[in-house]
């Protein structure tokens, strides 16, 4: 059994590639290097689906890819729009995307919940958790971290004041 919480997306099937079943993939994430036999997830009719990379081909930040049973422009054609994932096992341990599942805790507030996603945006690194049924973006910065225990997977913060409002 596939679990979905230790899968993250980064990208989706823009459109297939000739008329073999190659898939081009829009990366929206850089995450982890796509490689021949790695499995990714594409994410059909609420399932989570295990695909073989086949081959690959394109430049890395724009890949081509067979996956298995997919063999025709049809197969592919049904595949387009699809959200791709990878397994958070697959990402290098420097990654910052393997703080996703981390128990957030505040120094005031105690434990806020676990983070959901991790996002890169052009002002810093972003970690996203459901606070009180509400998504909410924490900012990931020197200053609000005191702790980061990898073996407990939590990571201890003291978040300004009226942050958790916004």
């Amino acid at each position: 059994m596939i679990n979905k919480d230790r899968l993250i997306s980064f990208g989706y099937i823009s459109r297939p590639h000739g008329f073999k079943g190659e898939l081009n993939i829009l990366l929206e994430r850089e995450i982890v290097s796509l490689k021949r036999d790695d499995f990714i997830f594409i994410h059909l009719q609420g399932q989570y689906i295990p695909y073989k990379i086949v081959s690959l081909k394109g430049s890395q930040d724009n890949p081509v890819v067979s996956l298995s049973f997919i063999d025709s422009f049809e197969k592919a054609q049904k595949l387009v729009g699809s959200v791709v994932f990878t397994d958070q096992h697959a990402l290098p341990q420097e990654s910052k995307l393997s703080f996703m599942g981390y128990e957030l805790i505040d120094s005031k507030r105690g434990s806020l919940g676990k983070v959901i996603d991790v996002r890169e945006l052009p002002q810093q690194l972003m970690l996203i958790i459901k606070y009180n049924g509400v998504e909410k973006y924490i900012p990931f910065v020197d200053d609000f971290v005191d702790y980061i225990s990898q073996e407990n997977q939590e990571i201890w913060l003291h978040l300004p004041e009226g942050l958790l409002d916004l």
